[in-house]
């Protein structure tokens, strides 16, 4: 095959100019005449088909009967740019309301593929340019993907700073990240019939590590450590300023409820239940936003397990829960924590549907004056209702209708189709298993009305 032939295919596809005009190739048993090539999609489809037939012709003189030529394959339509697809899959991800955080994290491992292989026809994606990704991932320096320095650079150019400069191994959860994006991109197109098999296929997950760290800290609070946090001598001055700083800990120690589950509570979600005071995980309508096309709800869940109702401990009904509703609904504002915000997108406009992050960041800095380790935060409240209750035998089917974790199904047609929860049942098996939870703090004790100066109606709250 001319060389030359190749080398004005590629000058045509990067810059197309009227009709490009060929001659004679020949490619193993296969020959090509008189080809003219008008527009870069077909241009594209020339280069494509050229590949698989050197790919072909390399393979049979490969193999020992290199002489007999089987019948080629018919020619399918044109593959797309990688650039292309990628765009296509980012706004799949959109229409189907992913988490935008989700969106941005899948784009960047797919910018970094791009700039690992090149943009050019996902057919022509194998496992190459994927060992290629791998080392770019390993060395690459800060901020690849946002530093301008690296746009105009190679991958192998890249890889060769990284290593120059002995840059860290990222984490294994890193790899991980981009390892299920990858697949998921791939598979999406082998399901579209874009190209005919997954290049990842070959890439199995990471070994589990097993090597600990004698120096992190427990995720888990002790007796003596919750009895500090709520050592009335510090967490009343701390949880006076807001509602939030003074109910959320008490319900995250006793419902094990997620921060995000809890800081987006409205006053509507604790709720009477035949006779039982509960504390219901869901999501539902914000009026302000039913007329919208888009979402309409600021709540947010991880899952389907994640919704469900929890009987509200008695320990927090003696603190003054119920007092608290009543002040609620007299102020009239449909959230439980009006003083938290949800957080708009800049890009987009859109609600960020992270009521948490305040909390987290106030609960974080009082645990920091209290002298607890970073990494100790509010979700070690979950971790510490979840174990007490393991270590007294609790099974951990009752333990998940508590956490909102899902649980491995043997039969799951049946237990999706047949069972039906009945409310009373699942109730009665939630406080059975609460019933053992027990512990060792005396709670404050709520006054009607001590939050006044922060529900009036000059507040400053948040929808």
């Amino acid at each position: 095959m001319n060389r030359k032939t190749t080398t004005d295919l590629e000058r045509y596809i990067d810059q197309p100019f009227g009709a490009l005009r060929l001659g004679r190739m020949r490619i193993g048993p296969i020959e090509i005449q008189d080809v003219e090539v008008t527009g870069r999609e077909a241009a594209i489809n020339l280069q494509e088909t050229i590949h698989v037939l050197v790919d072909r012709a390399q393979r049979r003189r490969d193999r020992k009967d290199g002489t007999r030529h089987p019948h080629p394959l018919p020619i399918g339509s044109p593959a797309r740019l990688l650039s292309v697809e990628v765009a296509d899959y980012l706004a799949d991800m959109q229409r189907r309301r992913l988490q935008p955080h989700t969106i941005k994290a899948a784009g960047r491992t797919l910018q970094i593929l791009t700039m690992a292989c090149g943009d050019i026809p996902v057919s022509r994606i194998d496992h190459k340019h994927v060992t290629t990704l791998w080392d770019l991932l390993r060395w690459a320096p800060p901020n690849l993907t946002s530093d301008a320095t690296y746009q105009g650079m190679t991958a192998e150019q890249i890889i060769a700073l990284g290593k120059r400069a002995r840059v860290a191994c990222p984490a294994r959860a890193t790899f991980e990240l981009h390892h299920r994006f990858l697949t998921t991109f791939f598979n999406k197109l082998v399901k579209l019939r874009v190209i005919g098999f997954s290049p990842m296929d070959a890439f199995g997950a990471m070994k589990r590590d097993l090597v600990e760290d004698p120096n992190k800290p427990e995720r888990l609070f002790s007796d003596e450590d919750l009895q500090r946090i709520f050592n009335p001598e510090v967490f009343v001055p701390w949880a006076i300023k807001f509602p939030h700083r003074w109910w959320a800990p008490i319900l995250g120690l006793y419902t094990g409820a997620r921060i995000n589950e809890i800081a987006q509570l409205k006053v509507a979600d604790i709720l009477e239940e035949r006779g039982v005071w509960c504390l219901a995980i869901r999501k539902t309508v914000d009026e302000d936003l039913a007329q919208s096309n888009g979402e309409k709800s600021r709540q947010r869940l991880k899952g389907k397990s994640a919704v469900r109702k929890i009987p509200i401990p008695q320990p927090v009904l003696d603190a003054g829960l119920l007092d608290f509703l009543a002040d609620m609904q007299e102020f009239g504002h449909p959230r439980l924590f009006p003083h938290l915000s949800a957080g708009v997108n800049r890009t987009t406009g859109e609600s960020n549907a992270r009521y948490s992050q305040g909390l987290l960041n106030q609960f974080g800095a009082y645990l920091k004056d209290l002298g607890f380790p970073k990494g100790v935060a509010f979700h070690a409240f979950r971790h510490t209702l979840a174990t007490d209750l393991d270590n007294q035998g609790v099974p951990a089917e009752e333990v998940a209708l508590i956490t909102g974790h899902s649980v491995s199904k043997r039969v799951p047609v049946l237990q999706d189709t047949y069972y039906h929860h009945k409310p009373n049942a699942v109730r009665l098996r939630q406080a059975k298993a609460l019933a053992h939870y027990k512990p060792a703090v005396e709670l404050p004790v709520y006054r009607r009305g001590q939050f006044a100066p922060r529900l009036t109606p000059g507040a400053k709250v948040y929808p």
